[in-house]
């Protein structure tokens, strides 16, 4: 009896040690992911709100897909956090990146919820100026990577 509870105690010791040490190594990204979590939430209550006014059925498979969304977003700052910092990549900023690509795509999503809420484009417009600007930049990657092939 009380080796079972010695093996207990010291075995929920173990993992509160591993979950402090988890904490405190991605302590950097918090931030990050916070913010990440802020955009998830305003894309998924805009979301509701835009399904609810186009009168759309109110479906719990996609709360369940956001969740997915969250871990998966979280696991892909952590993961590019960790190769960044263990390969030395301090150019990179591959973790930034990483979230400010996922905020993006979320705060695209608001804009299309915003529109279809206030029955106003404005927003669209703005994510067709993101979209031919995205665009262009593309030709110009493209064109610069064409011209040092050939001149390399």
């Amino acid at each position: 009896m009380i080796t079972e509870v010695i093996s207990v105690t010291s075995l929920q010791s173990f993992f509160t040690k591993i979950a402090i040490l988890l904490i405190a190594y991605f302590t950097p990204v918090a931030e990050m992911i916070n913010i990440m979590l802020i955009f998830l939430t305003v894309d998924t209550i805009s979301g509701i709100w835009a399904s609810v006014k186009t009168g759309h059925k109110f479906e719990s498979y996609r709360l369940r897909k956001t969740v997915y969304k969250f871990i998966w977003y979280t696991v892909s700052v952590m993961l590019a956090w960790m190769m960044e910092h263990t390969f030395k990549i301090e150019w990179s900023n591959l973790a930034s990146i990483t979230a400010g690509f996922i905020c993006f795509v979320e705060l695209k999503s608001v804009f299309e919820n915003i529109s279809v809420i206030t029955g106003d484009p404005v927003f669209l417009r703005i994510i067709k100026i993101f979209k031919k600007k995205g665009s262009e930049t593309i030709q110009e990657i493209s064109e610069d990577d064409k011209n040092s092939s050939e001149n390399g």
